[in-house]
C-alpha cells in the first residue's frame, strides 16, 4: 500500500473523520492510519462506522498527546509554561517567583481567600492536616497525603477528606452563587 500525501490525509481526516487539519492533526490521524483497523480494506471491504469512530477517537487522543501542556485548554483558561516570554526580558517565572509563598500557612491557618478558610474551618484539626500535606505535595494522593499526616488508616481517612473537602467547596460555591443572585435587581 503507498503512503499518502499531505492533502489526501487532511481531506481524510475532514471528509471521513470530521476532524481538524493542519500539522498536529495531520501527525495525528497518519498515526492512527498505522494502526491494524486497516485490516478490512487490504481485504477490499468498507470500513464499518464502528471502525471509523474508533479511529477518530484514537486520532483525537494522539492529538491531545502531541499537544504541549501550555497550548491545552483547562476549564477556565491555559495552562501557561513558566518560561512564557512576557516581553522585556520578563518570563511568567519571574513575576511567580515573588509570590511563591503566597499561599504559605499564616499563623493560625488563615489565608487571604475567604472560601479557602470556608473549606478548612469546616474540617477537623486532623483533616486540616491531610489538606495541608496534600497541598503541599507530601502526597501525590489523598491516601498518601494521610499518609504523611500520620493516620493510622490512610485509605480510609484520605478519601474521607477528599469527599468532605469537595462537598464543602461545593457547598461554599453553592452559597457564593446564591449570595450574588440576592443582590441583582429583582432578585
Amino acid at each position: 500500500m503507498r503512503g499518502l500525501n499531505d492533502t489526501e490525509i487532511d481531506r481524510f481526516a475532514s471528509g471521513v473523520l470530521c476532524l481538524r487539519t493542519g500539522d498536529r492533526w495531520r501527525q495525528a490521524v497518519s498515526t492512527a492510519l498505522l494502526g491494524d483497523w486497516i485490516a478490512p480494506l487490504s481485504e477490499g471491504n468498507r470500513l464499518t462506522a464502528d471502525a471509523i469512530g474508533a479511529l477518530r477517537a484514537q486520532a483525537r487522543t494522539i492529538h491531545r498527546h502531541l499537544t504541549p501542556l501550555w497550548r491545552r485548554r483547562t476549564r477556565h483558561g491555559r495552562v501557561l509554561s513558566l518560561d512564557a516570554d512576557l516581553g522585556n526580558g520578563l518570563s511568567l517565572l519571574d513575576l511567580v517567583a515573588a509570590d511563591v509563598d503566597a499561599l504559605e500557612r499564616a499563623a493560625g491557618g488563615v489565608y487571604e481567600d475567604q472560601r479557602l478558610n470556608a473549606v478548612l474551618r469546616g474540617l477537623h484539626p486532623d483533616e486540616r492536616q491531610v489538606v495541608f500535606a496534600y497541598a503541599e505535595a507530601e502526597g501525590a494522593t489523598w491516601t498518601e497525603a494521610a499518609d504523611a499526616a500520620g493516620s493510622s488508616d490512610p485509605e480510609a481517612v484520605g478519601e474521607r477528606v477528599r469527599r468532605k473537602v469537595k462537598r464543602l467547596a461545593v457547598e461554599q460555591e453553592r452559597r457564593r452563587t446564591q449570595s450574588r443572585g440576592r443582590w441583582l435587581p429583582g432578585g
